[in-house]
């Protein structure tokens, strides 16, 4: 059978199509910006970046066409006319050098085109759009926030959950009990309540309806028009946040609450009635709530103490006090997802595995697991030697002790000198369990000392039941009180690894 050779890539060119991506979007980035130009304007082509991504996949032969909008509509919020361009009609947004949107755009037809008959047909479909637009900002105007949010009783979020308006009820109820287990001030704690009250109540807008992606958005713009404070305004919009991977998130305590308690009650809810997650797919947006809370957490200091637990369990007592079972292992589950979500993230990172599980009893607050990260990486760098000795110690009482065993004294037992020996160095640890670890691998030193001849001198599992019972709980108080949620074995591992190399090295120095 014949064939036919494919077309080169000199002939393919000179058809005018770009096969490299990297030279189409180069291409899309300098004709769009000679067009603006060309009117005094801008692209902001970072906040433009998924739009110029998305257009380079789609055009192969690129050619650039400036469009124009009335200027009555620019009377309309940015975020509606932005959202309407780029999502709708992938329309790159010009802006002037103060970053105000200009009444033009940039548009790509892909190949040899009539130019004028493109723009004047993009201008139609833009003004289409943007009376649609208009008309919806215009009537939900006519409605309060608080009757969107009693409409939102006539909006199913799933047949089992309930409406839209429990699913709401629910994150208002559960963000001011989360709210109980911080500090917050009575500033805050008012927003939290009146924000809890209109919480998604954009829902029910016909604006938000029509463009889902402006949920928070319209919340705030409609809350404002209806005289609600900034504080209330920005933290209904802050409960939408992150969106996606690179969005901005919370920039409000309030709107980081309930931001959370959305995210939780999804995750539960979805888990209680059998959502799963299955490879890549994500049709509930479990993963992307997960990847909300493990971002918003690391970035909320206030919210430190608030663990994956508090919000997951907060989430569950309000499912059932609607009636919906929940199991514990749905908890359990959810748990593990977030925990999975925030390990990846590390790996992402190219954070050692050693040190990632080292530090998994305390990732249930990101935001303590990362610090503590940090805290282990500079005692490594800082205090090798003595953060080895340390760990060396404590690793093996980790391997040694069984689980379960209680953390105890004996005095009357314990009686050998490296026994007395152990329990006074650990005494004189009590006053170090604010250090960070850095300072207490240090003043550690001692313990450290104590328990190489606790180990050389004693026998653990001496054939006295009483005898050897005394020394694991006097282990396991040892273990106990060292003052970080570290996986001493797995820190261990990472010792092996890297801290021989260290200490090398620091001999090198030493000698040279």
């Amino acid at each position: 059978m014949p064939t036919s050779n494919p077309p080169s890539g000199p002939t393919i060119r000179g058809e005018g199509i770009v096969i490299d991506r990297d030279e189409r979007r180069a291409i899309v980035v300098r004709t769009a910006g000679d067009l603006a130009a060309s009117r005094n304007g801008t692209i902001d082509t970072d906040a433009e970046a998924g739009l110029i991504d998305e257009i380079t996949n789609l055009v192969e032969t690129l050619v650039g066409v400036l469009g124009r909008f009335d200027g009555k509509y620019l009377q309309l919020p940015e975020q509606i006319l932005t959202t309407v361009m780029r999502k709708h009609q992938r329309y790159l947004p010009i802006r002037d050098a103060d970053g105000h949107l200009l009444p033009l755009f940039v548009t790509f037809a892909n190949g040899a085109c009539d130019s004028n008959a493109v723009r004047d047909g993009n201008e139609n479909v833009l003004r289409a759009r943007f009376e649609d637009a208009t008309f919806f900002w215009n009537a939900d105007l006519h409605t309060t926030p608080q009757q969107f949010r009693s409409q939102l009783t006539a909006l199913t979020f799933e047949n089992r959950l309930g409406s839209m308006a429990d699913r709401a009820n629910r994150i208002a109820t559960a963000s001011r009990d989360l709210a109980t287990r911080i500090t917050l001030s009575p500033n805050d704690s008012s927003t939290l309540q009146r924000a809890g009250e209109l919480v998604k109540f954009d829902l029910a807008t016909q604006m938000v309806i029509e463009m889902t992606s402006l949920a928070g958005t319209m919340a705030r713009e409609y809350a404002r028009k209806a005289g609600e404070s900034d504080a209330v305004t920005d933290a209904l919009l802050d409960t939408e946040l992150p969106r996606h991977h690179h969005d901005r998130l919370p920039a409000t305590t309030p709107g980081a609450i309930l931001a959370l308690a959305d995210r939780y009650d999804l995750l539960v809810a979805m888990l209680a009635i059998g959502a799963k997650l299955t490879g890549t797919s994500d049709p509930y947006g479990l993963r992307r709530a997960a990847l909300g809370v493990i971002r918003i957490l690391p970035e909320s200091p206030q919210l430190e103490t608030l663990t994956y637990r508090d919000g997951l369990t907060t989430a569950a007592d309000k499912l059932r006090a609607q009636g919906i079972t929940v199991d514990d292992a749905v908890l359990d589950t959810a748990e593990d997802l977030l925990a999975t979500r925030y390990e990846q993230r590390l790996r992402d990172e190219n954070v050692p595995i050693a040190l990632i599980e080292a530090i998994r009893p305390g990732s249930e607050n990101p935001r303590r697991a990362d610090r503590l990260r940090i805290d282990i990486e500079h005692a490594r760098n800082t205090a090798p030697q003595e953060l080895a000795e340390i760990v060396e110690g404590l690793q093996r009482i980790a391997r040694i002790v069984p689980p379960g065993t209680p953390a105890t004294i004996e005095t009357e037992t314990l009686t050998e000198p490296a026994e007395r020996n152990l329990i006074t160095a650990l005494s004189r640890l009590a006053d170090s369990q604010e250090q960070r670890l850095t300072a207490w691998a240090v003043t550690a030193q001692p313990l450290a000392a104590a328990l190489r001849t606790f180990f050389d001198e004693i026998l653990v599992m001496s054939d006295a039941p009483a005898t050897r019972a005394a020394r694991l709980s006097l282990l396991a108080t040892v273990l106990h009180s060292a003052p970080f949620e570290i996986d001493w074995k797995a820190l261990h591992h990472l010792r092996s690894d890297t801290f021989d190399d260290i200490a090398t090295d620091a001999v090198v120095v030493e000698s040279v």
